[in-house]
């Protein structure tokens, strides 16, 4: 009997092992997602990479506030709230204004309807260059989001592309 008792408390043991294996990975991503309110001190420039090395992809006023992402070796990376790639800058010319900020997502994977004429991108921001147009009203299939993109599926069989998440809504009609 005491075997028994064994064998079960085992199987409860590895069943409670594997359940806060699978709670930690969310957690883990919850925490890649959030960002810092920061504000410039200076006029700074913002690079590519986490030093002078890097070329110099934009320029902030001093007293712009910035959303902080990570810090490395004395570098903040500096989230974009135009969908551009992420930038660095030095950690002496911006102040933390506040607490972490958590990144909401209400993405669902599924059918959309575009409620604007919209350019289809080869990635997630501005900077991509247009692969094709999607007009207002026009259904499409998103299958990702990055950010304030959403990934749109071909239905040509062309790769897939990027469109902002503003001009896209959930499609209501379950006959797709």
């Amino acid at each position: 009997m005491s075997s028994r008792i064994r064998r079960i408390f085992s199987l409860v043991a590895a069943t409670l092992l594997l359940a806060s294996a699978a709670v930690s990975k969310p957690e883990a991503a919850a925490a890649a997602e959030q960002t810092w309110p920061y504000v410039t001190t200076d006029n700074v420039k913002v690079r590519s990479g986490p030093g002078t090395q890097y070329r110099v992809v934009a320029e902030i006023k001093s007293g712009t506030k910035v959303n902080v992402a990570a810090s490395d070796r004395g570098w903040l990376k500096v989230i974009s709230k135009r969908g551009n790639p992420p930038g660095y800058i030095p950690e002496q010319s911006a102040q933390a204004t506040g607490e972490p900020i958590k990144k909401k997502s209400f993405f669902a994977a599924g059918s959309y309807i575009a409620t604007a004429d919209t350019p289809v991108r080869e990635g997630p921001g501005l900077h991509y260059k247009t692969v094709a147009k999607i007009t207002k009203g026009m259904k499409v299939q998103v299958v990702d989001a990055e950010g304030n993109w959403l990934k749109v599926q071909s239905k040509h069989g062309n790769p897939p592309g990027y469109i902002e998440k503003r001009v896209a809504q959930r499609s209501t009609d379950l006959s797709k």
